[in-house]
């Protein structure tokens, strides 16, 4: 029984530093998740803040209100933003299949060059460096 006793501080030191391994394993999975979390609803705030203003865009144009052309301007600025924040993630991410598509861009803008001049961040799909 005294044989027990003297390696029963030991067993609980043991167990308490696996277990606080353990934990903090976790912990900083779950840190990456609700920071990655959080990443997304910032982009889908930012979608849903872009997408109302199109709609606010579409009722002045309706209106041929005057600020229609400042409206227009935010709402390209703001997609030029989302445009380029996406291309800089899939850059990070060496996304093939990205690669693929900004390849089909680039013949896409090849053929239709007048109307991709008239939309700045297109561009950007195929050059993310412009």
């Amino acid at each position: 029984m005294r044989h027990l006793n003297e390696y029963f501080p030991f067993i609980l030191t043991t167990l308490v530093t696996v277990s606080t391994i353990i934990y903090t394993f976790y912990s900083i999975l779950l840190w990456r998740t609700a920071r990655a979390a959080a990443e997304i609803s910032r982009h889908a705030a930012l979608s849903n803040l872009w997408a109302e203003l199109n709609r606010f865009v579409e009722i002045h144009r309706a209106r041929n209100a005057a600020e229609t052309g400042f409206l227009e301007g935010l709402s390209s600025l703001i997609l030029e933003y989302m445009v380029s924040n996406l291309l800089t993630r899939t850059q990070a991410a060496k996304d093939k299949t990205f690669d693929e598509t900004r390849i089909r861009i680039a013949a896409l803008i090849e053929n239709h060059t007048d109307d991709a001049k008239k939309f700045p961040w297109v561009m950007r799909l195929v050059d993310p460096e412009l």
